[in-house]
């Protein structure tokens, strides 16, 4: 992963979103949500086009999984295929991790 390590990258999904590019588009990767009322965890992807106002190209939804273990969602998260037909560690080198509000 370009502009981190990939270790920290999923780590920091447990705190906050994290952004990277790649093929021109940007993928925002929602942090683990809880919900306690459904004792579940969420994880999700978001697909958009590069803008100068971040996440104002919204094209759709890529990837979501829901599981009452957070682990579970973050190992479900790098191991499914998202997109490409390419799971999150298939394609981590090509993946550049960035801060869209700062860029």
């Amino acid at each position: 992963m370009k502009n981190g390590n990939v270790d920290d990258f999923i780590y920091s999904l447990y705190d906050d979103s994290a952004c990277v590019r790649y093929k021109g588009y940007v993928y925002r990767f929602s942090r683990l949500r809880h919900n306690p009322m459904r004792g579940t965890y969420t994880v999700s992807v978001e697909k958009y086009h590069y803008t100068k106002e971040p996440f104002a190209d919204f094209l759709g939804m890529v990837y979501s999984y829901e599981s009452d273990d957070p682990e579970d969602c973050l190992n479900h998260l790098t191991e499914d295929m998202l997109w490409d037909g390419k799971s999150f560690f298939d394609l981590e080198k090509a993946l550049t991790w960035f801060d869209w509000e700062e860029a």
